[in-house]
């Protein structure tokens, strides 16, 4: 039910490694992703109109701690003007939301996945705790500071409860127009099948680590920020979700981010351009 191989996977050794690059752009104080911890993340509102999310649009990172496991887990969260809101941990959790805003309290509720296809490696992701469901209901609910440019959020579900915060942002999504040309290209992760390629019209085939592939569409969005929407069929379902480009240290446009869902099963990755 949850994966094409009737068992879930986490990440493997390159989701792992970028990860790791993600916290410690936190710890630096946002050398890449500037905005954390230091008021940069300015309101977008001089170009643009606010949309539902306000001020929380954009590519953040941060951490997840979870009440019931003690755990803190580095997170990515993408959130769009419209409100759509999703958010990996690099333990492979999964929460798709619809958030909105009002002034700087924003809230929301959606879908978390504990159990999710990340590349490809099948392992069993254990619930926060024993007999919890892997997919469940969940509600988010923070405010944005506009002085230190971070937020803080709590979130609930039926098994567990925690917060979420959003430390740093990446500037770029509202840099880099959201241009599928820019996408196009092929990307893998070290020592894996897994593979991922985009042609100049948006086709997407995604090749996971026991080598079934799966044909999907990514399509812009927002022509002015640096987000694409993406689907991907898994069998007879139809996911949807989220696509960007982050820069992974060895330039821009490098990495290939993608979180889809249908409610019931869940598949993101990061792969690096070859």
């Amino acid at each position: 039910m949850y994966s094409v191989d009737s068992a879930p996977v986490i990440p493997g050794v390159a989701m792992k490694r970028f990860w790791v690059w993600l916290m410690l752009i936190a710890l630096l104080g946002g050398l890449v992703a500037c905005g954390g911890g230091g008021g940069d993340h300015e309101s977008p509102a001089a170009s643009r109109p606010l949309g539902v999310a306000g001020d929380m649009e954009g590519i953040w990172n941060g951490n997840l701690h979870s009440n019931v496991t003690g755990r803190d887990t580095g997170m990515f969260v993408i959130v769009t003007a419209g409100g759509r809101f999703e958010l990996i941990t690099d333990d492979c959790a999964q929460i798709s939301a619809s958030i909105t805003a009002s002034g700087s309290i924003f809230s929301g509720a959606g879908t978390s996945y504990t159990q999710t296809n990340c590349d490809g490696v099948n392992v069993v992701v254990t619930p926060p705790t024993p007999g919890a469901g892997t997919v469940q209901s969940i509600q988010v609910s923070g405010q944005f500071d506009g002085k230190t440019g971070t937020a803080i959020a709590s979130y609930s579900t039926a098994n567990d409860g925690g917060t979420i915060r959003f430390i740093n942002f990446y500037p770029d999504y509202f840099n880099d127009p959201g241009v599928i040309l820019r996408a196009a290209g092929s990307y893998s992760i070290k020592q894996r099948l897994t593979a991922l390629t985009v042609d100049a019209s948006g086709n997407v085939a995604f090749r996971d680590a026991t080598g079934q592939i799966f044909a999907g569409t990514l399509f812009v969005l927002d022509p002015t920020v640096d987000i694409y929407g993406m689907t991907l069929q898994v069998g007879g379902q139809s996911l949807t979700g989220l696509a960007t480009l982050v820069d992974d240290g060895d330039g821009p446009n490098n990495d290939f981010l993608f979180v889809v869902a249908s409610g019931v099963l869940a598949y993101n990755s990061e792969l690096r351009r070859n």
